[in-house]
Order: C-alpha cells, then sequence, then structure tokens
C-alpha cells in the first residue's frame, strides 16, 4: 500500500473518535505521531477532504466532519429562515448560528422570508423537500393564527427537528429562543423615569406579540413608580403605515399633553421619533428623552447617538444552534419549558440624559 494510504487510513481511525466540529491536532504533531512527512500527510488530509470527512480552514486548522461506521457521514444542512439578513439584529443572529454550525461540521441554508406568509410556507416545503437536518426559524408576523398553526404543525407532523427565533408561535409548543421583551420594556421605561423624565410614551410601528410585550414592561414600570397610564400616550397601529411613526410623534407633540420621553419598539422607530421632534424645534434629551431597543446601526450613528436597549442576538442563534444540535442527536433538553430568555440590557449614549441635560 502506498505510504499516503496507510496514513490516510490511520488519520481516519483519529477522525474516527473525534466530535464533529473538533479540531484535528497540528500537522507538525500529526507528522510526529505518524512517522511520516509533511508531504504525505497533506496529501492524505487532501483526500479526506475530497471525500467529506474533514475540512481546512485558512490560518485556523483542519477539523473533523464525523465517521460512522467506517463509512463518511452525510453532512447536516440547517435550514434557516429570517425575515431579512439585511437587518442587523438578524445578521448577528445567523453569525451566532454559523459559529455553532461551523463547530458541528453543518452547512446552513439562509432565507429570508421578508415577513411575508406565502415566502415564509415556500421555504419550509423547498428546505423539507431538500431533506435539511432541522430548521431554525425566526416567525414572521402574522395575525393569521389558524394559517401559523397550519404551517407549523405540518412542521412537526414531518418529524423534523426546529426551534422558534424572537418570538414563539400562538399553539404550538416548540423550543423558543428570544429576549425577554417585557424586562426590556420595563428597563427603558425605568431608565427614562431615572432621568428625571414624568411624561413617558411608547410608539411601535405595528401590533404584534413583541410590541405588546414591550409595552406591558413599559405600563408595569410606569405603575410601580406611582405613575398614571395614558392611553394617549401609547402608539401601537394594527397596520404599519410609511412615515406612519414620523408623524404619530408629530401629532404627540401637538396635542396639550406632550411626552417629555418615548420608549421606542426599536431603533428604527426612534431614528424617526428623533427626526420628528428636532423638526418640531424640540431638543433630543434636553425637552425630549428617546430610548430605542436593538442596538443596531441606526442607534449609534443617529445624531444624537440614541440610548438603546441591547437585544443580545448572537447569542440566540448560538442558543437556538446548540439546542437543534441537541434536536438532531435525539437527546433530551435539560430545561422543562420550551422557551429560553435572554435578559436584555441598556446600552447609554446622549439621547435621554435626563430634563434640561445636553
Amino acid at each position: 500500500m502506498r505510504r499516503y494510504l496507510e496514513i490516510k487510513e490511520e488519520l481516519i481511525k483519529i477522525v474516527a473518535e473525534m466530535e464533529p466540529g473538533k479540531p484535528l491536532p497540528s500537522r507538525p504533531h500529526l507528522c510526529d505521531k505518524l512517522e511520516t512527512t509533511r508531504t504525505t500527510l497533506d496529501r492524505a488530509i487532501q483526500e479526506l477532504e475530497k471525500e467529506g470527512v474533514v475540512y481546512s480552514k485558512a490560518g485556523s486548522g483542519t477539523y473533523a466532519i464525523g465517521i460512522l461506521q467506517g463509512k463518511v457521514d452525510t453532512v447536516e444542512n440547517w435550514g434557516v429562515i429570517v425575515p431579512s439578513i439585511s437587518e442587523e439584529i438578524y445578521s448577528l443572529l445567523t453569525r451566532g448560528i454559523e459559529n455553532i454550525a461551523c463547530r458541528r461540521g453543518a452547512n446552513i441554508i439562509l432565507c429570508n422570508s421578508d415577513n411575508d406568509p406565502e415566502k415564509q410556507k415556500y421555504y419550509i416545503k423547498r428546505l423539507l423537500l431538500a431533506g435539511v437536518s432541522g430548521f431554525i426559524i425566526v416567525p414572521i408576523i402574522s395575525y393569521n393564527v389558524e394559517v401559523s398553526n397550519i404551517l407549523y404543525g405540518t412542521l412537526l407532523k414531518s418529524n423534523i427537528p426546529f426551534v422558534l427565533c424572537n418570538r414563539s408561535v400562538e399553539g404550538i409548543h416548540a423550543p423558543t429562543v428570544r429576549s425577554n421583551d417585557f424586562y426590556g420594556g420595563y428597563i427603558a421605561t425605568k431608565h427614562l423615569i431615572s432621568k428625571g423624565y414624568c411624561s413617558i410614551a411608547y410608539i411601535a410601528q405595528t401590533i404584534y406579540s413583541v410590541s405588546i410585550e414591550r409595552c406591558q414592561g413599559y405600563i408595569s414600570a410606569l405603575m410601580e413608580n406611582g405613575y398614571e397610564i395614558d392611553r394617549s400616550m401609547i402608539i401601537i397601529p394594527y397596520e404599519e403605515r410609511k412615515n406612519g411613526v414620523y408623524e404619530n410623534m408629530k401629532q404627540l407633540l401637538s396635542q396639550e399633553k406632550k411626552p417629555d420621553a418615548v420608549f421606542c419598539f426599536n431603533d428604527k422607530v426612534a431614528v424617526n421619533v428623533c427626526r420628528a421632534v428636532q423638526d418640531m424645534g424640540r431638543k433630543v434629551s434636553e425637552e425630549v428623552g428617546i430610548i430605542g431597543y436593538d442596538n443596531n446601526i441606526y442607534a449609534s450613528v443617529n445624531h444624537p447617538p440614541i440610548t438603546t436597549i441591547s437585544f443580545k442576538s448572537m447569542e440566540i442563534g448560538e442558543k437556538a444552534a446548540e439546542i437543534l444540535v441537541k434536536l438532531i442527536r435525539g437527546e433530551k433538553l435539560n430545561s422543562n419549558f420550551n422557551e429560553y430568555l435572554y435578559q436584555p440590557s441598556i446600552v447609554e449614549r446622549e439621547s435621554c440624559l435626563g430634563k434640561g441635560k445636553k
């Protein structure tokens, strides 16, 4: 037998004892252990790469994909469906998923639903036909519970494991990893109260589970501190309109009782609220404090930079992927609950330093 083939067989034995995604020992170490030259070792590794037993990353090393009963495992493919990868929270979430997939030796097939129920349905069906090992899905914002239940019910019946991120689906009991939106709304409002603001509004672009939970946190913080709940200060439209947030904020600033601070559903909303405040001749922070949510680029580059709530998107993606790996392996989850919550935190900037403060 040619020497590189002997080395190849020895490497297969090593990989067979390794978990997928784990790095092989360094090549100098392998040369010493197997008593071979670097050229012979490299040729054996190249053969194993072609066969899908290992893969190499430039500057990082060579990693195991997996061996089962003397044969190469089929490489796992995960279906990942998000509303839009162009949104920073979803690009970070996907990066977290990718971190775990890489260690596992799995591929991810990324799809954008654009919050369109038909696109989400199409991608789920296509990925099922493609034979993916599992799904990680950020559900669309949907008001039709029956349609959602039929879609995810089909997924449950397929016996393909899946994990939901960022929001749950009513009536579907599946592992869900998300931010604690109630707590996020609570700490955002508490922060504004601590800075001396006393007439605090809440604005979202549309009504759905997450915007309601953040609003509930906002209400809880107000009540805890003895503030009356003024429904004229809560803006959650049933349908999202172009420039709706901007116009709603201008209307709030034109009414008799004006807000001196605003908790915004997300940073995009906060940027539009900030623009409305400035266009109405008011000073952000000094006259109207603003706090956003998600900690994305919109908040950090705004003038002034907007205080926000960190969503922990990458951590959520990593946790969802770790759960999916366990489900694919047929392992039981440690928790008695299907929901895994991450506690958000405040990122302080310059948009709500306190009334009268620059």
